[in-house]
């Protein structure tokens, strides 16, 4: 939910619907011309990476592009107790070999624009 100022200092909450909804004619044509540009700009930005230590579908830790040896250290230190774990289960009533890879920690990628590194990934605090 987005907080709109105005000049006067008052904010209101309220979503983007329901924000577009305020709007005029020529005002949402300025918002999706200014909204396009901002995308295009956004996508032709460099691709940033996110380290995602993962137990199972479960994201348990993001780690920024330099953090590398970080989302190592966090992966290392769950793998062996969760491996144990699945591995007891395994043993004492065997399933299928696929869902007990899935069960184990890993580290995932994800490639995202800088735009979306500094605003969604990791963005800065500001109080």
């Amino acid at each position: 939910m987005s907080e709109i100022k105005c000049e006067h200092g008052h904010t209101v909450r309220m979503g983007t619907v329901e924000w577009l909804d305020t709007m005029t004619l020529d005002q949402l044509r300025f918002a999706r011309n200014t909204a396009a540009d901002k995308i295009k700009a956004a996508e032709e930005q460099p691709k940033r990476i996110v380290w995602r230590v993962c137990r199972g579908a479960i994201c348990v830790g993001n780690y920024r592009e330099e953090d590398h040896e970080k989302a190592a250290d966090h992966f290392l230190r769950i793998f062996k107790e969760t491996f144990m774990e699945e591995a007891a289960e395994y043993v004492a009533k065997p399933y299928g070999t696929e869902t007990f890879r899935r069960q184990l920690p890993s580290i995932e990628v994800e490639r995202c624009t800088q735009f979306e590194y500094e605003n969604e990934w990791f963005p800065t605090k500001t109080e």
